[in-house]
């Protein structure tokens, strides 16, 4: 029991930073399909991949050193099915009681083979919404997978197998996640299923949330600093403002303005959009305003401060300490739009869609973009027409 339990310790010590490394894409996928990161479908996700963790690790650890293996006699390969029962009985014939029996190796060995497979089936059928038999299959690859890594000494990493290789385990490990598929409903009785986490992910992904839209500027971001260097080592400029206007102007100008989007905010369905006549003039002064004033500005006016009135050096900075605030109670939950979204008439809009909402905007003149439309399947419209 305790090696077990050092396993799963072991498996909370490293999964923050496993989720450390999957969180950013696990956030784009996540926007880019629904438009939201509900802490409902978050919590699955993660207690899932914990799961997968310290199943592993139970697997694997405790991992002993290569001159131990060497010192160890080959184990062959266990390939007689149903070759446990035989030692149940064995066991059952050798023990002085009920307990004894329980406590014996090749029964607690059993039900753990049993038991770590269960939450897979849990999982598997409730947010996955796998078949029973699919979830035999997954379960069966999942625990061959297990199997291989003992067999093959942790993929070829030591010399030999140190655990052994069981035909059974495979069965038993399978019969887990079948019992894990059988008892998902009373497991999951209080929880809301699929579809409804589904739902909840669509609606609030209607609004454009602070952090969907600061996602969208990290990968802009990224994509922008990669444009700049590319400018750099084209123009062979030592200094490196005139390359940044260069590529502010390609890339936050110039390729928003014609196609109302950045290659982030595509990333995250998010599309500029303006209720002025001339929209894609007022998309044009939004991105001057906001990348030549506010972002990159600083730097910029920098650079030219000599050339720069202090009475307007002022008014700038001023500007700037109010921009930034309202930017910053905008993670505290303000809606109201940014000053240059104000000045602009300017907003960024969500292109996630139900099909509802195509229905109701039929009617009317739709301000999104209709194209990209997130589609439920037939049965999952007739749940919502009940609702």
């Amino acid at each position: 029991m305790e090696v077990y339990l050092e396993s799963i310790k072991t498996a909370f010590l490293i999964f923050p930073l496993l989720a450390f490394l999957i969180t950013l894409p696990y956030l784009l996928i996540e926007y880019h399909k629904y438009g939201s990161v509900p802490l409902i479908r978050s919590s699955i996700v993660y207690t899932f991949i914990l799961y997968l963790l310290t199943a592993y690790f139970l697997v694997i650890l405790p991992l002993p050193s290569k001159e131990q293996v060497l010192a160890m006699p080959t184990k062959a390969p266990q390939l007689i099915p149903f070759a446990f029962l035989g030692d149940f009985i064995d066991a059952f014939k050798s023990a002085s009681g009920i307990l004894a029996f329980l406590k014996s190796p090749i029964v607690y060995t059993t039900l753990f083979n049993i038991a770590i497979t269960i939450p897979f089936g849990i999982y598997l059928r409730y947010y996955f919404k796998k078949k029973w038999y699919t979830t035999i299959i997954y379960t069966f690859l999942l625990s061959l997978f297990f199997e291989l890594t003992q067999l093959t000494g942790l993929y070829g990493l030591y010399p030999k197998a140190y655990r052994l290789f069981d035909v059974d385990d495979l069965m038993v490990n399978t019969l887990g996640g079948f019992i894990g598929y059988l008892i998902t409903p009373i497991i999951t009785i209080f929880l809301p299923n699929r579809d409804e986490i589904d739902k909840i992910s669509y609606k609030r992904g209607k609004v454009v949330s602070i952090y969907r839209r600061s996602l969208a500027f990290l990968i802009d971001l990224f994509v922008f600093a990669t444009l700049m260097f590319i400018v750099l080592v084209i123009t062979n400029f030592h200094d490196f403002i005139i390359p940044l206007d260069i590529s502010i102007v390609i890339y936050y100008i110039i390729l928003p303005t014609i196609t109302c989007y950045t290659f982030g905010k595509y990333l995250v369905k998010i599309k500029l959009d303006s209720k002025n006549k001339y929209k894609h003039l007022s998309i044009f002064l939004r991105q001057i305003i906001l990348y030549f004033l506010i972002v990159f500005g600083p730097p910029i006016v920098i650079n030219y401060n000599n050339h720069i009135n202090g009475l307007v050096m002022l008014f700038y900075i001023l500007f700037l300490i109010y921009t930034y605030f309202e930017i910053f109670l905008k993670f505290f939950g303000r809606k109201k739009p940014l000053i240059y979204e104000r000045l602009t008439k300017t907003e960024n809009i969500s292109t996630v869609y139900y099909m509802d909402d195509l229905k109701s905007d039929a009617k009317n003149e739709p301000s999104q973009d209709t194209k990209s439309v997130v589609q439920y399947n037939k049965e999952e419209v007739k749940d919502e027409s009940r609702d």
